[in-house]
C-alpha cells in the first residue's frame, strides 16, 4: 500500500481504495472497524487532500470519505455540513451523511439541524449572475440534506421538514415531495393536496391559467409558460411549477396507490381513508 501511495496520486488512491462494501455488508450497514480506517489511512488521506485550494479535490476525497461508516467520520461530515461555508461541500457532506446508516437517527438529526438554518436559501425570485449561482449551490445543498434524510429513512424531523414542499426552488420542491413518498410519509397529504388546489395542472394558479404548446423537447414548454405566465400576472409571488406538478402526481402515487388528475379525487381517497391517515398522525 505504501509503495502504491508513492507511485500513485492522491485522486487515484481515492478512486481505487474505495470503502470494502460488500453486497451483504451494505445490506446490513455494518459499521466501518479502526482497524479498517488505519488500513487505508482514511483520514491521512482526507485530511492532506482536503487542504487543496481546488474544490473538485476536495469534493472528491469528501465523497470518498463520506463512504466510510465510523463515528469519528461522521463528527468531521456534520461539522462540514453544519459549518462550512461552500454550499457545494456541504452537499457532499449530506451524501456522507446519508451513508451513515449504523448511526441513522443522530445523522438524520444533524441533517434536519441543517436543513432548518436553509429554510430562507434557494428562494430568491428570478435571480441573475452571482445570485442565481448562489441560489444553485444552495438548492443542491439543500436537495442533497432532503435525500440524505429519505436514504437513513428518518421521520423525527417533519415538523421542520414539510415547509420544504412549497419551497420556491422546484428541485427542492421535487425533492422534499419524493422523500414523502419513499418514507410513506402521510403526513404529507394535506400539504400536498393544497398544493394541488393551488397548481391543478401545473401552469394554473387560483383560477388563473396559461396554455402553452411549443411541441419543443426537453423543458421548452416549461419556460414559454413560466415567460407567458409572468407577461399575464406580473410579479406575483406564485408561478408556472409544470415539472413540479408531475412528481407530485408520482409522490401522492407512492402514498396512496393511485394516480390522480385532479385535487378533488385526492381529497376524496383521504375522505375514504381518514383511520390511514389518522394512524400516521396525519
Amino acid at each position: 500500500m505504501r509503495a502504491l501511495f508513492v507511485l500513485c496520486t492522491l485522486s487515484v488512491l481515492a478512486v481505487l481504495c474505495v470503502p470494502p462494501v460488500l453486497a451483504e455488508d451494505a445490506v446490513e450497514a455494518k459499521p466501518h472497524t479502526d482497524q479498517q480506517l488505519k488500513e487505508h489511512e482514511v483520514f491521512d488521506r482526507f485530511e492532506e487532500k482536503f487542504k487543496s485550494d481546488d474544490v473538485d479535490d476536495q469534493i472528491q476525497i469528501l465523497r470518498w470519505f463520506g463512504m466510510w461508516r465510523h463515528k469519528k467520520v461522521l463528527r468531521k461530515i456534520k461539522s462540514i455540513w453544519l459549518k462550512n461555508g461552500d454550499y457545494e461541500l456541504r452537499a457532499v457532506a449530506a451524501e456522507g451523511l446519508g451513508h451513515q446508516t449504523p448511526y441513522a437517527r443522530k445523522s438524520g438529526k444533524y441533517l434536519v439541524d441543517g436543513l432548518d438554518k436553509m429554510k430562507r436559501m434557494a428562494s430568491r425570485e428570478d435571480p441573475e449572475g452571482d445570485e442565481l449561482l448562489a441560489q444553485t449551490l444552495e438548492s443542491r445543498a439543500i436537495v442533497a440534506g432532503i435525500k440524505a434524510v429519505g436514504a437513513l429513512g428518518y421521520k423525527d424531523g417533519w415538523d421542520t421538514l414539510k415547509v420544504y414542499i412549497d419551497h420556491y426552488d422546484d428541485n427542492v420542491a421535487i425533492a422534499m415531495m419524493l422523500t414523502c413518498g419513499r418514507l410513506k410519509e402521510y403526513r404529507a397529504l394535506p400539504i400536498l393536496l393544497e398544493w394541488f388546489n393551488f397548481y391543478p395542472d401545473g401552469y394554473s394558479y387560483a383560477g388563473g391559467s396559461v396554455k402553452v404548446d411549443t411541441g419543443a423537447a426537453g423543458n421548452a414548454d416549461a419556460k414559454a409558460a413560466k415567460a407567458k405566465w409572468k407577461a399575464k400576472y406580473g410579479s406575483r409571488a406564485k408561478k408556472a411549477r409544470p415539472l413540479v406538478w408531475e412528481k407530485m402526481v408520482e409522490a401522492i402515487k407512492m402514498l396512496t396507490g393511485e394516480t390522480f388528475s385532479k385535487p378533488k379525487q385526492l381529497a376524496e381517497w383521504m375522505k375514504e381513508n381518514k383511520l390511514l391517515l389518522r394512524k400516521h398522525g396525519a
